[in-house]
């Protein structure tokens, strides 16, 4: 086994988990010792999700830096300086969660490779403790906290956007009424839904929510298959044999046996004495 190639494939951004050494072969370890790898399986599929979740939030951030470069109608707006400075916050949190990510396949590869070694020291029963070989859960729940903070903030960020377009609407409806009025019109009471600027403003913040939520369900998705590891492996350990408790007769014969054996002991003078006392 090339473990320098394998740790520096591991360590790449870019390389698939299902594709790392140590969990191509614990995966087959699994299979051909009878053990369902299914569980293992799916946490790497959920990182792949994860992966694919963030690379569509880079590929709309992306469109959204072009889509405010062409609009001739925010150039000179100082709403771009705002849009601009939040898509590079969007971007630094996307490069945060990347890092997160990259953690969390080092931790599995990790892992794979220390339940490799166990079987191969202990044998296949050291596979049915496989959740213990995995450290991530804590920062899986640390990221899923984090990570809904993020959707809070951008729940808001939406809300105050179409409160503000709300009230903008409504200012310019009244200013068109009162001129309506002037030239002897009935007013308008229809309020003109969110325009093409508010759309614009709101969109970076809803792209974000998108892929948090998607993140998100991934992310509580391992959590729930790592509980599940780790129930198995405590049935595993709890449905050991039980030692047998001696029934009620066998705790006699003992007791019978044990008189037997200590009058034996005795000497055979003593044991004379008393055959003669009862007598």
């Amino acid at each position: 086994m090339n473990e320098t190639n394998t740790l520096g494939n591991a360590g790449a951004a870019d390389a698939p988990l299902a594709e790392n050494q140590y969990v191509k072969e614990l995966l087959d370890i699994l299979k051909d010792n009878g053990r369902d790898p299914s569980g293992l399986a799916a946490l790497i599929n959920h990182v792949a999700d994860m992966e694919g979740f963030v690379r569509q939030a880079e590929g709309k951030i992306s469109d959204m830096k072009s889509q405010l470069d062409s609009m001739k109608e925010i150039q000179d707006h100082p709403i771009k300086a705002t849009l601009q400075k939040t898509v590079k916050s969007l971007e630094a949190k996307i490069a945060e969660i990347k890092v997160q990510i990259a953690e969390l396949k080092t931790n599995i590869i990790e892992g794979c490779k220390n339940a490799i070694i166990a079987f191969k020291e202990k044998g296949a029963a050291a596979l049915d403790k496989l959740a213990l070989f995995f450290h991530i859960k804590s920062g899986l729940q640390s990221m899923d906290k984090n990570i809904g903070v993020s959707i809070r903030m951008d729940d808001k960020a939406i809300d105050k956007i179409a409160v503000f377009s709300k009230e903008y609407h409504t200012t310019g409806r009244h200013l068109k009424n009162m001129g309506r009025v002037l030239v002897g019109k009935e007013p308008v009471d229809t309020v003109k839904a969110s325009g093409k600027l508010a759309k614009v403003v709101s969109a970076p913040y809803r792209a974000d929510r998108a892929c948090l939520l998607s993140m998100k369900k991934a992310i509580n998705k391992m959590i729930a298959k790592l509980d599940q590891l780790e129930r198995s492996t405590a049935v595993k350990r709890d449905s050991r044999p039980a030692a047998k408790k001696p029934s009620l007769m066998e705790k006699l014969k003992d007791n019978k046996e044990f008189i037997r054996l200590k009058d034996l002991e005795k000497s055979v003078p003593e044991r004379a004495k008393i055959q003669g006392l009862e007598v």
